[in-house]
């Protein structure tokens, strides 16, 4: 069924739009057929019984949100393992617990993200975990735009490779639309040269572009010091990672001449600022990245560490924290974050055709009730989403031209029975 939101405002991303005060959507199949200023003439003017007619009145119509970087399945572990530096948090707390996971705790694990991501305005997501072929039928099950990569980490990294591998040609072979894959290296630490190597290749073979862990920590640093006397992006410059299409979590400790390396190699920085918050990592220079011309996106890695799958709080705090690194209220404002959020996320995952509300695009967006409290006056719409919303005010959500959530009430998903069962099943693993 087609869907014409009328009447509403829209934030489109489109430089030649920007902002419609006053306008309409028509979505045909799963992509954007029309975008307008005014009431809507069109062919589907009078009635038609295979057009949804949604009143945009109060709303704000924008592109779904995208994030880059999360260990979706990680809501089993949210609140588990506080207080912790990453290292010690993934030793001691992290990496033992998820040994203890079955492809059953992935699902339902991967139900519960998927419910917090779309309640909040996320229409895509990009994974990095395990049992990914457990999260590729809950995202086709909700009906999220995915990108799945199995982590590649430690001694097991060629059956992990296979797996990831095997991944892709399944994807392929099913020619799913809304879900596609990346190779997931864990990061440069915990794989040696000689894996980023074999992985590269094999990037290069399949295209399918490479998600990887860059410079998180400082423990990191001093890691890849002592072993290689590099940075981590000298590291994969030489180990030819750089010559695939890139996404970089985190890149928190860079030089300036990291800075460089991965402007030249157009690499993808997907910026998480609550989990560097959180675990005490530490600021990214995000803003000269910006100036440098990098790509720069934002994740919300995984709730264990941030402890929400919120892209909107997240908007809201990556932009605060670098105007207080930079001491500067003029840098990186709301409608840098929102880009960054919608558009450069879209890039950096190879959707060329996602962020923007504009012909030809994929039909992914969200709709924001504008008569909350929070959200009046509205004198500077950019502002009001990046620093007023909280993402309660979504209230509808289409991916791929299919309405997923209505009026703040989710069609054919039954969150009571996933949260019934969830709970359940974290019960039992503490246990």
């Amino acid at each position: 069924m087609d869907i014409l939101i009328k009447d509403t405002m829209i934030i489109t991303m489109d430089e030649e739009k920007d902002v419609i005060d006053r306008g309409y959507v028509l979505i045909k199949d799963n992509y954007i057929k029309e975008v307008s200023y005014g009431e809507y003439y069109g062919e589907y003017a009078g009635q038609n019984e295979n057009l949804e007619v949604i009143n945009g009145k109060d709303y704000c119509v924008m592109p779904g949100l995208v994030n880059t970087h999360t260990h979706a399945a990680m809501t089993m572990l949210r609140g588990y393992g506080e207080g912790l530096p990453l290292m010690r948090w993934l030793k001691e707390k992290i990496w033992p617990m998820e040994s203890k996971f079955t492809g059953k705790h992935i699902k339902l694990g991967t139900e519960i993200a998927c419910l917090e991501m779309l309640s909040t305005g996320t229409t895509c997501f990009n994974n990095m975990y395990f049992y990914e072929n457990e999260v590729m039928e809950v995202a086709k099950e909700f009906n999220m735009r995915a990108v799945l990569g199995i982590a590649i980490i430690g001694d097991s990294w060629e059956q992990q490779l296979k797996q990831g591998l095997e991944l892709r040609k399944k994807i392929e072979s099913c020619k799913e639309t809304t879900v596609t894959s990346m190779l997931a290296p864990h990061s440069p630490y915990t794989v040696s040269k000689e894996v980023l190597k074999v992985i590269a290749e094999e990037g290069k073979k399949i295209n399918s572009g490479i998600h990887i862990h860059i410079g998180e920590t400082e423990d990191e640093v001093n890691i890849l010091k002592e072993q290689y006397n590099s940075t981590a992006c000298e590291l994969l410059l030489e180990s030819g990672v750089f010559e695939n299409r890139v996404v970089g979590a985190h890149c928190v400790h860079l030089t300036d001449d990291d800075i460089k390396i991965i402007r030249d190699n157009k690499v993808n920085v997907a910026y998480n600022p609550q989990s560097n918050m959180k675990l005490a990592s530490g600021v990214p220079r995000i803003v000269e990245m910006l100036d440098a011309g990098v790509n720069v996106c934002i994740g919300t890695d995984g709730t264990s560490s941030n402890n929400n799958l919120n892209m909107i709080e997240e908007m809201e705090t990556g932009a605060l924290l670098q105007k207080l690194w930079y001491k500067d209220a003029t840098k990186l404002d709301s409608k840098e974050i929102i880009k960054m959020a919608t558009l450069n996320g879209a890039k950096a995952l190879g959707f060329s055709k996602l962020g923007k509300i504009k012909e030809g695009f994929l039909a992914d967006l969200i709709m924001i009730n504008l008569n909350k409290p929070n959200l009046v006056p509205n004198y500077n719409i950019y502002s009001n989403i990046a620093f007023s919303a909280n993402g309660n005010e979504v209230e509808y959500v289409i991916v791929d031209g299919k309405i997923i959530m209505k009026k703040g009430e989710f069609l054919n998903i039954d969150k009571e029975k996933i949260i019934y069962e969830f709970k359940k099943l974290c019960k039992n693993l503490m246990q």
